[in-house]
């Protein structure tokens, strides 16, 4: 009889456990940060469903995390909450963004989406997550 033989040690080592910002210069907190884009972008890439309002928030941090404007924008999601596109719609000044709804419903309907997740970043790293629209369309 033959045993498998995993090739995943069976103790994985953190090695980022205990690092803290102020640990890091400049340039590896920049690295940092494009690893972490990196990873968070094959996560939620097209046609990934977003699991929980906790992985979503993670998501737009991240995301939004180097904008100094106000930022107005949509996750367009499909029937099952995969991802189709991820759009900042308005940019704004430092005290305020104009927000034109039939914009909004025009690039829904572009993307062909069955729900929106519409987020709102102030330049002071504060971010609204608003609850999700579902669209509906009529039934033949």
């Amino acid at each position: 009889m033959k045993t498998k033989v995993s090739t995943v040690p069976k103790t994985m080592e953190d090695r980022f456990d205990g690092l803290t910002p102020s640990d890091l210069n400049d340039l590896e907190k920049r690295s940092l940060v494009s690893l972490a884009m990196t990873l968070l972008t094959e996560r939620n890439r097209h046609g990934q469903t977003l699991g929980s309002p906790d992985e979503t928030r993670a998501f737009l941090r991240l995301r939004l995390a180097d904008r100094r404007n106000e930022v107005f924008g949509c996750l367009f999601l499909d029937n099952r909450h995969r991802i189709i596109e991820v759009r900042d719609i308005f940019q704004g000044t430092i005290d305020g963004a104009s927000v034109h709804p039939r914009v909004v419903v025009q690039k829904a309907i572009q993307f062909n989406a069955a729900a929106i997740v519409f987020y709102h970043f102030v330049a002071r790293h504060k971010m609204v997550i608003m609850c999700p629209v579902f669209l509906c369309a009529p039934r033949d």
